[in-house]
């Protein structure tokens, strides 16, 4: 029963709230209450207070905040407040009600474990951000689920489903082209009464759902709780991640480098198939320093120390040998990496390719090579010209003589090292194409032919660079006696040039020489010169010398014959 002065009260709003009364004047000084049940809080002590000094210490300014917003709508107001009557064990549902003469009802009810736990749940469900809601199944004839009713939804359902009121209405009603699926799996589950999880997409608007699916209702009537959680996003993302995955194994494996991915110290964790169809090295047993047997012993600590100073540098860099399974032989590779690090700073991994740079390589070497040629050949080349200007002075009568002589034989040297310019790597200045030059910068083997002049001898026969220089101004001097003296300074006048290869006892080739002067006695004989002449002296002193030829020179009416003897490649 209820005690007075609250007997008056209207019955729906004692609703639900039974377990203490209160009445307070407009200032919120309680008036009078007591207690309505042998458990409620003794309201009867709280008279002369203020209502806010009879909650417990630690709700009251949730308290004030309460009563502020009552009075300022005159209007009934509720709030969950412990009370120090209580001892501040219990939560209470309070609500304040005002009255006609200004005064207020104060209302209150013991909230228990199930109703925090209901309200929690509520709480829950209506701010998360996955769909939630029950339902209903409506069986067919059959008893198998035609349709299905929603008895409540959170408002993330709504949203995502794009469906409004739809608490009280079926699915048919709503979405008249329901997937049937939907209805076999929830019939499934409430007959079997065991909760499933599943995926399913969603048409208009377009979703895609992981769905949670429990019966919560045992009396048969079919309920399920359903949570709905869109997963559109993470699978676009799932998409586009494997699709990003896919491209990039497309670019590891068209790409020429071998690929590789390590720990800190130069482990390896992976490798690209490139790195497999090289070595020959299956992945298990490139992991780890596996890798390393593929690489050049002699380059191994190499590698060691540039991973050792990895870690400072930023990257690692090494240029060394890896054996190819195929070629069963080492080429040259430059290996890099750069680590990949996380949003610390910290190495996570390091990503690493090793490129073929053995052409490269090579090619290097011999630049190098070149380079010592080309300094070795340009001093030759200056001893040469130096020595050939000092013999023409000595053997030249006047300046006037010396300077044509001279110009003949820098042009002479102009034309071998022009054929040696032109020449490829491995590639030797042949006999052949030595002696056609000479003679053919004389106006002699012009494109008609020249019946003063026979060359007879196997083509290709190849000449030390070392000793071309030398040799070409031989026949130099050779070809220009000739035509000022010998037998090619008349019309008469026959010149013949026989060379062959000849096998010599300690194994080594050797070329053949033979220049033969014919016709007519000489009308003008070579001027006495100190010393033969220069082209004498070549070939009786330089080319023995300097070339370990054995050479023959003699005079005869008709002119020079010569006979030059010297080792060949």
């Amino acid at each position: 029963m209820v005690p007075e002065p609250f007997d008056h009260l209207p019955p729906d709003l004692l609703a639900g709230f039974v377990d203490c009364l209160w009445r307070m004047d407009r200032d919120g000084i309680v008036t009078a209450g007591g207690p309505i049940a042998s458990h409620a809080a003794d309201a009867s002590a709280w008279a002369g207070r203020r209502f806010v000094e009879c909650v417990d210490p630690q709700d009251r300014p949730r308290a004030e905040r309460l009563w502020s917003e009552a009075v300022a709508g005159q209007a009934p107001v509720e709030g969950s407040l412990r009370l120090a009557a209580d001892g501040g064990r219990d939560l209470f549902r309070l609500r304040l009600v005002p009255v006609t003469n200004g005064g207020w009802h104060g209302i209150g009810r013991r909230v228990s474990q199930d109703d925090l736990q209901a309200e929690a749940h509520r709480r829950l469900i209506e701010t998360i951000d996955d769909g939630f809601c029950t339902l209903e199944l409506i069986p067919g004839a059959d008893g198998q689920p035609v349709d299905y009713r929603f008895l409540s939804v959170n408002p993330a359902f709504e949203r995502q489903s794009g469906l409004a009121d739809a608490a009280g209405r079926t699915a048919l009603e709503l979405v008249p082209e329901l997937p049937q699926e939907w209805l076999k799996i929830y019939g499934r589950i409430a007959r079997s009464g065991e909760a499933e999880r599943f995926e399913e997409e969603q048409k208009s608007p377009h979703r895609f759902y992981e769905v949670y699916a429990t019966p919560f209702d045992r009396s048969g009537l079919g309920r399920i709780a359903v949570l709905f959680r869109d997963i559109l996003p993470r699978r676009k993302a799932e998409e586009r991640l494997s699709t990003s995955e896919r491209r990039l194994t497309t670019l590891v494996q068209g790409m020429p480098q071998l690929v590789w991915r390590a720990s800190a110290a130069g482990r390896w964790t992976w490798a690209s198939p490139q790195w497999a169809a090289y070595t020959g090295q299956a992945m298990v047993e490139a992991s780890g320093f596996g890798w390393l047997k593929a690489v050049h012993p002699d380059d191994r600590q190499r590698v060691v120390t540039a991973w050792r100073e990895a870690g400072a540098r930023g990257e690692f860099r090494a240029e060394i040998r890896i054996r190819g399974v195929e070629e069963g032989a080492e080429r040259w590779f430059q290996a890099r990496a750069l680590p990949v690090l996380d949003e610390r700073g910290k190495v996570v991994e390091w990503i690493g390719t090793s490129t073929d740079v053995d052409e490269m390589h090579q090619l290097r070497g011999r630049q190098d090579v070149l380079l010592a040629e080309l300094q070795h050949r340009t001093r030759n080349l200056l001893g040469v010209v130096t020595s050939v200007a000092e013999r023409t002075a000595r053997n030249a009568a006047s300046l006037e003589d010396f300077l044509p002589r001279l110009r003949e034989r820098l042009l002479a040297l102009s034309r071998i090292n022009g054929l040696l310019s032109q020449l490829d790597r491995g590639q030797r200045v042949t006999f052949d194409s030595l002696i056609r030059a000479e003679l053919e910068a004389r106006g002699f083997l012009d494109p008609d032919g020249d019946a003063r002049v026979l060359l007879d001898g196997p083509d290709g026969v190849r000449l030390r660079s070392a000793s071309v220089q030398t040799f070409a101004l031989a026949i130099h001097e050779l070809a220009t006696n000739a035509v000022k003296y010998g037998a090619l300074s008349q019309d008469e006048g026959r010149l013949a040039v026989h060379w062959r290869l000849c096998e010599a006892d300690s194994g080594l080739r050797r070329l053949v020489v033979d220049w033969i002067e014919s016709g007519p006695e000489r009308p003008v004989a070579p001027p006495p010169l100190p010393g033969g002449g220069y082209g004498r002296e070549l070939i009786e002193k330089a080319l023995p010398y300097q070339l370990k030829a054995r050479t023959t020179y003699e005079i005869g009416p008709g002119g020079v014959r010569c006979t030059i003897d010297l080792p060949v490649d």
